[in-house]
């Protein structure tokens, strides 16, 4: 017996009693009442499960003031079928209400069916006979206009606040796609926004907006929805977790199973048959929980750094999931915990996941800039390559002739390297230019730049340094390379290099500078190897 008003799931005051064969009138289930055929039932929001049989509640009412009160009653989810609601007195029917999925609704979102309900003093009741195909969750609250205002609020509070979280994270996504044109990031996004549009038909936004009287998107559109965001969440996590490389037999199951859920799905909307699109769409969103965490766990095992985010977001994603689930299919109480399970661990999941997503643009970004170092580097020497030096030099040969400032080149070139070689092996050739490699390096200031031009010729560019500058540098490295010993186990190899330098006067630009460096450097080899052109004997370039 319920004694004046209450704001809460009145459910635990009410009995039922499940129709075993055709459906029954509302005297045959008071005559049932009477019987002691209903049984007492103790959660406060009864959930019978998915594809359950019509129920029959009962809810007994007493108004202890001397005034009628005006209330409303609030009733069941948005997507239940058929509401049958009949006020009885005294054992008689004094009113009664259509309405549900497939009738003329009255609806507040976020609060349930509304029924105006004028209770008079002393006492009455209430019989209500719920149908749905999908799953039967019939939540029943007495509530003042205040107390529906209220609910409304912390709905839209609620869900405001949800659909703002992911709509950023939606547009975060976006915009990565844009910018960097990965599938993962739009996969992402569809998926988040599939989920969006899930929760406004099971929340009822959209049926009170759109579809009021579109009969067939409001039986199926959950259904639908469900099996269109299992998949989208399928196809992120293939392209993310890249498992066409890692797992290519898994994400061939993958793919088969989503593409089977579709096609069934559809057939069962193309039958008609919302209880097998309902069937569908739950077992496969059981899968697509548990699969999701059987991914990250195949990724976790092979490495990969990203698959330990996927695989605590999965983690979360399936436990909220499974609460929602498994309330509204009968097998644990709805409450507002277990019912809004699914949004919580969305909202961690979506979180977690975009940690993942950063780690895996960083990890790309890391990948790109030690793949642009490499490009610009030579793998043997560890110098500058010849586009580096390129580019590099392009700069200070634009800085020298806008200020006039003196700019040298210096070619240089190992003396019967190809000799080496052929007596010795190409890992002696190599170690030889390592050797020469690490001599120059040191030899050369912060601002000059030095690279491996080609084969056994290395190049030089000396800002701020003239021909006769150059040309002392010049002879210092010959002078250090000729100093130097290459041990090959029991032989010692001595080198020698031939220099050219070139200073920057009437050139039009850096490959004339290059080419008048080259030349000098043949002139030094046709004058013998081992030494500097010009040579540094003459009296002004000793002085400088």
């Amino acid at each position: 017996m319920l004694a004046g008003r209450s704001s809460g799931p009145l459910g635990a005051y009410t009995s039922y009693l499940s129709e075993s064969g055709e459906r029954l009138t509302v005297e045959e289930a008071m005559s049932a009442l009477r019987r002691g055929e209903f049984r007492a039932e103790s959660r406060a929001i009864p959930s019978f499960g998915i594809g359950a049989r019509p129920v029959w509640l009962h809810l007994p009412l007493d108004n202890p003031s001397a005034t009628a009160q005006s209330l409303q009653l609030a009733l069941g989810k948005p997507w239940i079928e058929r509401l049958d609601v009949y006020f009885l007195r005294d054992g008689r029917l004094e009113k009664q209400w259509l309405s549900g999925d497939s009738a003329e609704r009255v609806q507040a979102p976020g609060v349930g069916y509304l029924f105006p309900l004028q209770l008079p003093a002393g006492r009455s009741e209430i019989l209500i006979r719920a149908e749905s195909a999908e799953p039967l969750v019939v939540e029943i609250a007495l509530l003042s206009a205040d107390g529906i205002a209220e609910q409304e609020r912390w709905a839209h509070y609620r869900h405001g606040l949800l659909y703002g979280f992911l709509l950023a994270f939606i547009f975060y996504n976006t915009m990565l796609y844009l910018g960097l044109r990965d599938r993962s990031n739009i996969c992402y996004a569809t998926y988040l926004l599939s989920y969006i549009v899930l929760s406004l038909i099971y929340t009822g936004h959209v049926n009170a907006w759109l579809w009021l009287e579109q009969e067939a998107i409001q039986r199926y559109g959950i259904s639908v929805m469900m099996v269109l965001f299992s998949s989208t969440g399928f196809l992120f996590a293939c392209r993310f977790l890249q498992l066409e490389e890692h797992a290519p037999v898994v994400r061939c199951w993958v793919v088969r199973i989503s593409i089977a859920a579709i096609c069934l799905v559809t057939l069962a909307v193309a039958l008609g048959s919302q209880e097998g699109a309902v069937w569908v769409a739950f077992h496969y969103m059981v899968i697509f929980t548990v699969g999701m965490v059987y991914l990250g766990l195949v990724t976790v095992s092979h490495g990969e750094r990203a698959g330990r985010y996927f695989l605590s977001a999965a983690i979360c994603s399936m436990f909220g999931v499974a609460l929602t689930l498994f309330s509204v299919w009968g097998f644990i109480p709805v409450n507002v915990l277990t019912f809004h399970g699914v949004e919580v661990g969305l909202a961690l999941e979506a979180t977690l996941f975009s940690l993942a997503l950063a780690s895996r643009v960083r990890k790309q970004e890391d990948a790109r800039r030690i793949a642009e170092q490499l490009s610009r580097v030579d793998a043997l020497t560890g110098l500058s390559n010849r586009r580096a030096f390129c580019e590099d030099a392009a700069g200070i040969w634009r800085t020298a002739t806008r200020h006039g400032r003196p700019l040298s080149v210096i070619m240089l070139d190992l003396d019967y390297f190809k000799a080496v070689n052929d007596r010795f092996g190409h890992p002696v050739g190599d170690l030889a230019l390592v050797q020469v490699g690490r001599l120059v390096a040191q030899c050369c200031r912060e601002g000059d730049r030095v690279a491996r031009w080609g084969g056994e010729e290395f190049v030089f560019l000396l800002p701020e340094t003239t021909l006769a500058q150059a040309c002392l540098f010049a002879e210092r490295l010959r002078c250090a390379v000729e100093h130097c010993r290459l041990s090959t186990g029991s032989q010692t190899i001595g080198l020698s290099v031939s220099l050219g330098a070139a200073e920057r006067r009437q050139h039009r630009s850096i490959d004339e500078l290059l080419c008048e460096a080259d030349q000098k450097l043949y002139e030094a080899k046709r004058q013998g190897r081992n030494r500097v052109a010009p040579a540094i004997a003459a009296p002004e370039m000793v002085d400088a």
